[in-house]
C-alpha cells in the first residue's frame, strides 16, 4: 500500500460521522448523596442510643412538651417513661396532639395516646386512648376542662 492509500483512508474516516455515540454516563451522584446521608444519620442515631437510654435511666422520664395547648404538663408532645412495678416493667410511650380547634367558639380538644412496650406484664392490653375539651371565652382568659371522652376524639 502507498502513503496516498493511507492518508486517503484516515481522512475518508476522519470526513465520516460517527455512528456508534457514547452512551451518557449515569447521575448517580445525587442518589448516592442521599444513601450516604441516611446511612450516616442511622449511624448516629444508632451511636446516641445508649445516651439516651442513661438519660432515662438516670431521670425517669424523656420528655418534650407542646407550646400551643391547655395544659402542656398533661399533654406532652411525646413521652417516653419508665414502668417498674411488681407486675409490669418496660416503656410507657405517651404522644397528643390537636384533634380539634375551633378558634371562633374559643374550643380545643387534644388526643392523647398512651403505648405500653412490656418486657413483663399481667396480660391484657394496656394501651389507651383519650380526648380533653377544652374552652375559653376570649385569648387573654384560662382554658377551662369541659369534657374529657374516654375514646378517641
Amino acid at each position: 500500500m502507498s502513503e496516498t492509500t493511507v492518508q486517503s483512508d484516515q481522512t475518508e474516516l476522519k470526513s465520516q460521522p460517527q455512528s456508534v455515540a457514547t452512551p451518557p454516563r449515569p447521575r448517580r451522584g445525587t442518589v448516592r448523596r442521599l444513601g450516604c446521608g441516611l446511612a450516616l444519620l442511622f449511624w448516629f442515631t444508632l451511636l446516641l442510643t445508649p445516651c439516651a437510654l442513661f438519660y432515662l435511666a438516670a431521670n425517669g422520664e424523656i420528655r418534650l412538651e407542646h407550646r400551643d395547648i391547655p395544659q402542656p404538663h398533661a399533654h406532652p408532645l411525646l413521652l417516653v417513661s419508665l414502668v417498674s412495678e411488681a407486675e409490669n416493667r418496660g416503656l410507657r410511650m405517651e404522644t397528643s396532639w390537636i384533634a380539634v380547634a375551633d378558634p371562633l367558639e374559643g374550643m380545643v380538644c387534644v388526643e392523647t395516646a398512651v403505648q405500653f412496650l412490656l418486657w413483663q406484664y399481667s396480660g391484657g392490653n394496656q394501651n389507651v386512648s383519650f380526648c380533653d375539651c377544652y374552652t375559653r371565652q376570649d385569648a387573654e382568659t384560662n382554658w377551662e376542662l369541659v369534657r374529657t371522652y374516654g375514646d378517641a376524639c
